[in-house]
This record gives structure tokens, sequence and C-alpha cells, in this order.
């Protein structure tokens, strides 16, 4: 049996990646969750901490995936092209929630507690950036913007990965495309 706040929950990830926050009312989130408009308010308070849960629910999703197989990574290159492959399988098996990130990372609809929250989940991989500036394997640049840098060729890699899905399971093409965010950050 789907436990009915998950329900919610998928129903509100398909609706506001198709119609935005401001066009998806919660009896619209309720309609298609199957359930009565009430029983939304019986979970969450507000459409705004529906999609605030909805926000972090993904970037557990994420993070959860991006540490697979890290601690069997012996280099620092290794440990950063697993983390590229698990960012792009997590995005390729869970698009919508990839979409979601991309349409509302930056949206004032998401509040600055649960901002903060999502990006303290990243803490691991933030210090492994740091680990590479401090013995200089990547480039000694400011670790905002080198994160800035990474988030965009990871991004870009995956919606190319969405229009050709066909080259996921190419491993050349796999390994040509970490070579562009590896060489833009190597000393």
């Amino acid at each position: 049996m789907v436990d009915k706040r998950e329900q919610i929950l998928k129903a509100a990830l398909t609706l506001f990646n198709r119609y935005g926050f401001d066009n998806t009312p919660t009896a619209r989130i309720s309609k298609e969750a199957g359930v009565a408009t009430g029983t939304l308010f019986n979970y969450f308070n507000s459409k705004e901490e529906l999609i605030n849960v909805l926000y972090l629910n993904c970037k557990d999703s994420l993070t959860r995936r991006l540490s697979d197989g890290l601690d069997q990574e012996k280099t620092y290159r290794s440990k950063l092209k697993r983390i590229y492959i698990n960012y792009l399988r997590w995005s390729l098996e869970y698009t919508d929630e990839f979409l979601f990130f991309q349409q509302f990372c930056n949206a004032s609809c998401i509040g600055e507690t649960t901002r903060k929250e999502g990006l303290s989940k990243f803490n691991s991989i933030l210090e492994l950036i740091t680990e590479g500036i401090e013995k200089e394997i990547i480039k000694n640049v400011n670790l905002d913007y080198i994160s800035t840098v990474l988030v965009g060729i990871l991004n870009s890699s995956t919606y190319y990965y969405i229009a050709n899905p066909n080259l996921a399971g190419d491993e050349e093409f796999l390994e040509m495309s970490f070579d562009f965010l590896w060489d833009s950050i190597k000393k």
C-alpha cells in the first residue's frame, strides 16, 4: 500500500515540474494524488511546506546516491569520477527530481532554512573538493566558484544524457565526458 504522504509528494513533484509553483493549487495536487483536498493538509500545513519537504527529500535521495561506492575508490580522480557517474545515474533514474532541482533551486518558495539544510547534505562533497585544493590536486580557486563550475558541468552532462539516453551505457563516451570535468579543475 502506497503511503498517502508519498502519493502527495509524488503528485506535487509531477505538477510543480509541469506547471510551476504558483500555477499548482493544492486541490490539483490532491486530485492527482488521489486523496481528498483536506488530506493534503493533514501532512503539510501549506503548499510552501510541501515544496520545501519535497526539496529536502530530493536532496536526500541525491546525496545518498552520490556516495555509493565512493569508499572503494583509491585516487582523488576516481572519487570524483564516481561522484560524476553517480550523479548522472541518479539524474537519469530520477529525471523528475533532477528537473525539479533545476526549476526550483533558486526559487523564492524554497525557504532559506531549507536551502541551508539542503546544502549541508553536500558537506562531504565540499570537504573532498577542499581536500583536492589543499593537496594541490585541483586548482586553488574559491570553493564557491569551483563548486559552481562542477555543478554546471554535471548539469550540462545530465541534460545531454537525458537527450541522448543511448549514450548512458557507452563507457568510452562516459570517460570522455568526465574528462571535460576533470580537465577543467585539475592542477
